[in-house]
């Protein structure tokens, strides 16, 4: 580092860029007024670099000066930093001579409240969170071929010209309507809102999107007020939101249809690649002309499979064949009911016998006819007996009969034997 030099020996010297800055960073860095001083201010503009340093902005409404929190005591620091935090930093002074930025690099850090800025943010997209202006249900969607894009945002700037150079390069014939507005200091809200309205009112645009650069939490501040907000929920068309960086974050971004993270985002996100719809058109209209030439050979094949149908050529052929086939039909249907006609009578005329021998009546009529003719076989088997015959009956199978047995020799009866009572040789049984 070079060492401050004194006024006499700057004196009619030329400096240069690099002596100058490293002059002031010499009086900065060794002014024991400046060593350890604490300073209080919102956090703004704040960044996380990936080797764990965090650089961020301190201001207040009369200046701004820029901080830098290495890794080291970061990690002694217990409180998170977010934009709009109100904070008292300690530290010293110091020169990025690259940049010719003064910077305090801080040491120690505590929390002093919200910042005025930060409050204002939170109180407001509490409210219209609560009227709903956040729900994902009422967002419209983005139309996939919209027929013209309106812009909202500054002529001056890259902003504009990143979201040309997009579109053009996806859609080159895509119409583009601008809207100039300024969309930071005095009067940018009311410049925003009526760009918003007046290009909701176009029947050339479908779709609007309203863009800015990065900047600070002050910045952006526009695209946090109220009417702005308002203006992008009452819009019928679909708005897209493209307010600075990826990590910005305005309460357009909650209101808005879309959010795109960069301006660049926001053209590809509302208009397709021209090249790529060309190619499935065509895919589609080959796909297409290949099933018509398909469908047209079919046709021609059919067409002429029915010039040498021979019915087609005589048509009373075909009617007369079908009327024979009809009529065969009509004969096999009375043969077949005939014969289903005959099996039924004759099944029930089995049954209708068997109900009638199992008539009790019936029954009856036959026993004694039968008994009736088996009596008159034995009294004419009687009748026809000689002295000394016998007739001998039986049954078989339930039924009499009777047959007529040769004479028999008549047994003599014996004479009884009579003892006499004056026999002496029987003694007195008492």
């Amino acid at each position: 580092m070079k060492r401050p030099f004194s006024a006499a020996q700057a004196a009619g010297k030329i400096l240069s860029v690099g002596d100058l800055t490293a002059h002031i960073k010499g009086l900065l860095e060794h002014d024991e007024g400046l060593a350890g001083v604490w300073v209080q201010g919102e956090v703004s503009n704040l960044v996380k670099a990936a080797s764990g340093h965090v650089y961020f902005t301190l201001k207040d409404e009369q200046a701004v000066i820029k901080a830098a929190l290495w890794a080291g005591v970061r990690r002694q620091v217990k409180t998170e930093l977010k934009n709009g935090d109100s904070v008292a930093v300690c530290g010293s002074i110091s020169v990025y001579a690259p940049r010719g930025e003064y910077q305090i690099i801080v040491s120690d850090l505590r929390p002093a409240g919200i910042g005025a800025l930060y409050e204002a943010f939170e109180k407001l997209k509490q409210k219209l969170a609560a009227e709903g202006l956040f729900d994902p249900a009422r967002k419209l969607p983005l139309p996939f071929l919209p027929k013209g894009i309106g812009i909202v945002t500054s002529p001056k700037g890259a902003v504009v010209q990143d979201i040309f150079r997009v579109v053009r390069r996806r859609f080159p014939n895509m119409p583009l309507y601008l809207v100039p507005a300024k969309v930071q200091g005095e009067g940018s809200v009311a410049e925003v809102v009526a760009g918003i309205q007046v290009l909701d009112q176009d029947p050339r645009v479908d779709v609007i999107i309203v863009a800015r650069g990065g900047g600070s939490l002050e910045d952006l501040w526009t695209f946090n007020e109220e009417a702005v907000c308002r203006a992008i929920a009452a819009a019928v068309k679909p708005v897209v939101s493209a307010v600075g960086h990826e990590t910005d974050t305005t309460i357009a971004d909650f209101v808005a249809d879309r959010r795109a993270a960069t301006p660049s985002q926001a053209g590809e996100l509302v208009v397709p690649v021209k090249d790529d719809l060309v190619r499935r058109i065509q895919d589609r209209r080959a796909r297409l002309t290949r099933a018509m030439e398909t469908a047209l050979t079919l046709c021609r094949q059919r067409l002429r499979k029915a010039e040498a149908c021979r019915f087609l050529q005589k048509p009373a052929l075909l009617i007369a064949e079908r009327r024979l086939k009809v009529a065969n039909l009509a004969r096999d249907v009375e043969q077949l009911a005939g014969r289903r006609f005959e099996a039924r009578r004759h099944a029930f005329q089995v049954l209708a016998a068997r109900l009638t021998s199992l008539n009790p009546r019936a029954l009856l009529r036959r026993g004694f006819i039968m008994a009736t003719d088996e009596a008159g076989a034995v009294v004419s088997s009687v009748g026809r007996l000689r002295p000394g015959q016998a007739l001998q009956l039986s049954f078989v199978d339930g039924r009499a009969a009777a047959r007529i047995e040769e004479p028999i020799e008549p047994i003599e009866p014996l004479e009884p034997v009579v003892s006499d009572p004056t026999d002496a040789s029987q003694e007195d049984p008492s």
